[in-house]
């Protein structure tokens, strides 16, 4: 008979086994995971599954990275030839032209805020009467609201569903998804900014197929916009790249608006490299426009939306009417409205920055503010977060991570009007907060951690479809700076050639694309 002892010894062997073989197992399943497509139904969340009430619509994603990253397989079916809205207003609305707008950027580049002022913006363009022509998915908590009897509640258990549009599908993968693939498949980490604009790799060659895509995107999405019959313009943001994808997939007219910020000062992946995923995602998204593939596009920098705030949302006002006029799309407005599409704003506030502080834990935290060198406030939106800093200092700390930075300071980076704010500037840097001083465009940009801003001249829209439009209100205002003059006659025209080709021979030059 076996002792205690030898009991004990005997079960500890056997859990020691058993934890091994789960191991194996486990180790065995993830190698197939890295291999295989994954299923979208197993990857996103069921929130987002799709609406039978109507018809039985069925899909599938599957994503698939190999090669260390070089090879993306993003496949997209669907049976359905037609989905029906669930929200009865915007069934009904669909063939009269409704306007979706989507808001792309990178991750803590300023999306929130830009949907925010574009929410505000339109609705005091576009509303003589109490009824708000624009609505945001992330405004809507309708879907949630029979759950529960406090509003608090609701938002604190659904606010990451409330945020971003990506949560609210199941026709592409997310963000996350998109990351915890790559990470499985031990990616090289220059393939990595390939993230952000994944949904792209989706995109069928039947352009049938997409149009099917769209409409159970349309579907999926129109149950979280609380939309009205007054209701014009349909919002939705999320931190991706994604325009070729829901250009492509589109229902309705589709503006896109890009958000563009200094990749160092957000640093939104944490990463020493950040300049260099910035310029791989964002060459990508200039190339499509700059080749003509999306039709109605408008990209600011979120420096320019802060510093300049009434500039820049006076032009997008125009890219907006510009757009409605060129698609035919103005008995969207009513007569009152057309009467009156005129800018609402002040020429007197013109160049004068309205900036809108986040709460504690945003831009207006000092805690989380790096304190670069003595005499600016520790609470200026210029100041880049603590660990941003780190990460940039980092990146100069590795020769071939500070290569990639200098290149893209010296030929890129100031195309965007990015200038540095250096110690000798530092008596500006409260002025410039309180809209009483601006920097000129001939303030050097530097590759070392500084507070990063635009200068004037790119205080406004930097790249548009509606460039003409946009250069006759400049001419109106009597803005410099677009006439040609100052040689900046690109700022407001689609992005121009050779910044995409300097884009392009900076990312030869790190082997980001072969010679």
């Amino acid at each position: 008979m076996a002792t205690p002892r030898r009991k004990k010894m005997l079960l500890a062997l056997f859990l020691v086994i058993l934890n091994m073989t789960f191991c194996i197992i486990t180790t065995i399943q993830f190698q197939k995971a890295v291999l295989a497509p994954i299923d979208r139904v197993e990857a996103v969340s069921l929130h987002a599954q799709p609406s039978t009430t109507n018809n039985t619509v069925s899909q599938y994603w599957s994503l698939a990275v190999s090669d260390r990253g070089e090879t993306v397989d993003c496949r997209i079916a669907t049976q359905q030839t037609t989905t029906t809205p669930t929200n009865k207003n915007l069934a009904r609305d669909v063939d009269n032209k409704k306007i979706t707008i989507h808001i792309h950027g990178m991750h803590h580049s300023g999306t929130g805020y830009l949907r925010k002022t574009l929410l505000n913006a339109l609705n005091n363009e576009f509303s003589p009467s109490p009824s708000e022509p624009a609505a945001c998915i992330q405004d809507s908590l309708l879907p949630y609201r029979h759950l529960y009897s406090n509003k608090t509640e609701l938002y604190k258990d659904h606010h990451k569903m409330e945020e971003e549009g990506q949560h609210l599908q199941t026709m592409y993968p997310s963000f996350h998804t998109r990351a915890q693939v790559f990470k499985e498949a031990k990616t090289a980490q220059f393939e990595l900014p390939k993230i952000a604009y994944l949904a792209d790799y989706c995109l069928s060659n039947d352009d049938t197929e997409n149009k099917r895509i769209g409409n159970i995107l349309l579907e999926q999405w129109s149950r979280y916009w609380n939309v009205t019959s007054s209701t014009k313009f349909l919002l939705q943001k999320t931190p991706s790249l994604d325009v070729q994808f829901l250009e492509s997939t589109k229902r309705l007219p589709t503006l896109h608006v890009i958000v563009v910020r200094h990749p160092m000062t957000s640093n939104s992946w944490g990463v020493p490299y950040m300049g260099y995923g910035w310029a791989m995602a964002y060459h990508h998204v200039l190339k499509l426009l700059n080749e003509g593939k999306v039709e109605w596009y408008a990209v600011v920098t979120y420096e320019a939306l802060l510093e300049y705030h009434d500039v820049v949302v006076e032009e997008l006002m125009k890219v907006v009417k510009s757009g409605m006029k060129r698609f035919g799309l103005t008995s969207i407005a009513t007569q009152e409205e057309q009467l009156n599409m005129s800018s609402n704003y002040s020429d007197d506030g013109r160049f004068r920055r309205q900036l809108h502080l986040r709460g504690a834990s945003g831009i207006s935290n000092p805690k989380k503010r790096a304190n670069l060198w003595l005499g600016v406030p520790s609470n200026s939106y210029l100041i880049p977060k603590k660990k941003s800093v780190e990460q940039w200092r980092k990146c100069l700390a590795q020769s071939g991570c500070r290569q990639g930075l200098d290149l893209l300071t010296t030929d890129v980076l100031p195309l965007f009007g990015y200038v540095s704010i250096q110690k000798s500037h530092a008596s500006l840097v409260k002025r410039i907060n309180d809209g009483n001083a601006t920097l000129s465009r001939n303030v050097p940009l530097t590759a070392d951690p500084s507070p990063v801003t635009v200068s004037k001249d790119y205080g406004r829209v930097l790249f548009s479809s509606e460039g003409d439009a946009l250069k006759l209100l400049s001419q109106r205002n009597g803005n410099s700076g677009m006439d040609g003059a100052q040689g900046l006659d690109y700022i407001g025209q689609p992005p121009p050639t050779d910044l995409v080709a300097k884009i392009t021979e900076l990312l030869r030059r790190l082997r980001y694309i072969p010679k």
